[in-house]
Formats: C-alpha cells, sequence, structure tokens
C-alpha cells in the first residue's frame, strides 16, 4: 500500500514538474534567455574576440547603460506608449549635469535638479497623452524636439567635459562588477518588485492592460499612466548621466545611439505593444542581447548600415518567435 502512495507521489511531482518545465519553454518572456545563450555559442564560433574576458568586460558597461534605458521604455509600452524623447532626455541630462556640476561644484547638487526636471518633462509627456488624449509617439516627438534646442542652446555646439567624480564613478567596479551593471539591477529589481508584487504594481498592469475596466473598477488612471513617462525619463536621465561619465563627455548626439537599440531591446525581451504584459527582466536580458550581437557583427568587418539591418532582422525574430507559445499550447 505505502509502495502504491509512494509512486502515485513521485508521478505527480514528475508531472508537477514537466508542467514547470513546458510553462517555463512557453513563457513569452524566457525565450530571450535560450536566445542569449545562443548567441554566445555562435559568437564563439564566428568572433571568438568577442566573449574573451577583456571583451565581455568591456561591453558589459554599455549593456549595463543600455538596460537601464529599456527598463524605462518597457513600464511606458506596459501602458501602450512610446517614448521618442528618449534621445533627446539622455543627451540634455548628461549636459544639464555636467554644467550644474561645474558651476555648483557639487554632484550631490547637480543629481537631485538633473533627475528633478527630467521628471517634471516625462510628467509633460504623461499629462498631454492621458488629460490631453495625444498619440504617445507625437507628442514625444514633440518633446524630443523642444529638448533638441535646449541640447543646443546648452551646448553651444561643443561637447562638455563630465566631471572627474563623475567619470570615476561611471568607471568603478564592485568586486569586479561594472557600477552601469549594478545600477541597472538595481533598477531592474526595483522595478520588476513594485510591478509584480505591489498593489501599485497590479493596478499598474490593470490600466495598461485594460484603462476602461481599471477605471470602472475605481483606479485613478491618470496618476499611473503620467507617472510611468515621469519614471521613464529619471531611468533615460540615469542612463545619460553615467553615460556621459563613462565616455568622459557631454555630447549633443549621446542618447541618438540608444533610442532604436532600446526600444528592439523591449521588443526583443517579449512585451508586447498591447498594453499591461511586460517584463523589465527580460528587457535587461535582451540589452546584453543587442550589445553582444553588436559587438559579433563589428567583429566580422561589417559597417554600420549592416549593424542596423541586423537589428532590424532580430526584432522581425523576436516578434515571429513570440508567437511559438501558442503554437505549443494549442498542440
Amino acid at each position: 500500500m505505502s509502495s502504491i502512495v509512494s509512486e502515485k507521489a513521485t508521478m505527480t511531482y514528475s508531472d508537477a514538474l514537466a508542467v514547470k518545465l513546458r510553462n517555463a519553454m512557453t513563457n513569452e518572456f524566457a525565450w530571450i534567455w535560450v536566445g542569449t545563450a545562443l548567441l554566445f555559442a555562435v559568437s564563439a564560433a564566428v568572433a571568438p574576440g568577442t566573449i574573451r574576458a577583456a571583451s565581455i568586460y568591456s561591453m558589459l558597461p554599455f549593456a549595463g547603460i543600455l538596460a537601464i534605458v529599456a527598463a524605462g521604455q518597457t513600464i511606458v509600452i506596459q501602458q501602450r506608449g512610446l517614448d521618442m524623447s528618449l534621445a533627446g532626455m539622455m543627451t540634455i541630462s548628461g549636459l544639464v549635469f555636467a554644467k550644474l556640476g561645474f558651476v555648483t561644484g557639487s554632484l550631490l547638487i547637480a543629481t537631485p535638479v538633473t533627475l528633478v526636471l527630467a521628471y517634471v518633462f516625462g510628467v509633460f509627456n504623461g499629462l498631454l497623452v492621458s488629460r490631453v488624449n495625444i498619440t504617445p509617439i507625437v507628442v514625444t516627438l514633440a518633446t524630443n524636439a523642444i529638448l533638441l534646442g535646449a541640447i543646443r542652446t546648452i551646448s553651444g555646439g561643443s561637447p562638455m567635459s563630465a566631471p572627474s567624480e563623475l567619470a570615476a564613478f561611471s568607471h568603478q567596479t564592485l568586486f569586479g562588477v561594472p557600477m552601469t551593471i549594478i545600477l541597472a539591477l538595481l533598477f531592474i529589481i526595483f522595478i520588476s518588485v513594485v510591478t509584480r508584487r505591489t498593489v501599485f504594481g497590479r493596478r499598474f498592469v490593470a490600466v495598461g492592460a485594460n484603462p476602461a475596466a481599471a477605471t470602472a473598477a475605481g483606479v485613478p488612471i491618470l496618476r499611473y499612466q503620467v507617472a510611468t513617462y515621469g519614471i521613464a525619463a529619471v531611468c533615460f536621465a540615469v542612463a545619460g548621466i553615467l553615460f556621459a561619465g563613462f565616455i568622459g563627455s557631454a555630447s549633443q548626439t549621446a542618447g541618438n545611439d540608444y533610442l532604436l537599440p532600446a526600444i528592439a531591446a523591449v521588443v526583443v525581451g517579449g512585451t508586447p505593444f498591447t498594453g499591461g504584459r511586460g517584463s523589465v527582466v527580460a528587457s535587461g536580458v535582451a540589452a546584453v542581447f543587442m550589445v553582444q550581437l553588436g559587438q559579433m557583427v563589428l567583429a566580422l568587418g561589417a559597417g554600420t548600415a549592416v549593424q542596423l539591418l541586423v537589428q532590424a532582422l532580430a526584432i522581425i525574430l523576436a516578434v515571429t518567435v513570440r508567437y511559438l507559445p501558442e503554437l505549443f499550447r494549442g498542440k
């Protein structure tokens, strides 16, 4: 009798394990982990220099910066939006931080002022999208144009040197891990925990999934939608500051190279444009994927045009892969 019970328990455990494994493999956010592992395997075969310790160590800081930007873009897309002011926000944040750093001589003043200004611009975007009901892409493109004008005024057409303290901080490591990666992990963990484990997060997902139903349930959707753009702008600002510190200067075009890769990281990570569902963790992993993909293509001698083509193909492939879980479940 006991052996029969034991056999049933074993079968139940095996079945449960099989179900968990199948759910993990068909999870819409799990594919990026497999894809990233395969990318590194392919890199080892066709461009072995890109997986050496020195190459990976030089790649990680930029992956960390892209992950922070992608985290901000992810939560906007979860609210059925798209923030095209990302490039301008990154650029102007680096410039404002550098200018305030030299004028005040204190990063303790430059940091909160820069982040508050970024949040204000983000709230401005959110109000125009949510309150005035203007299409997100139109609003954020207009905001980006305003930021570009401010960038030219502040910079005077020339790059500005980053404060030495910021440069030192951006190049710091903790137990061998670049500071940009550590900050990216902190951003991703915080946003992931808040959106998945708190009442605020559940309401945030509900607003993104179905604003009308959330309103009927008494959720103040305007507050969540506006705050989303504000928080995303802070993410872009932090990334812009770190980028300026890492390269040693704040230029007029610092954020341009992060607009399309950030959107690509969100899409490749599996976050749909339909709102509600999303994963900043998957977007963070996708940021590593995108940077490593760029490194591999560059190592193969491809030009900028080919790199952009590869990014576009990665997005198309990611969108295609998104439907594979549904096919598996259908079977």
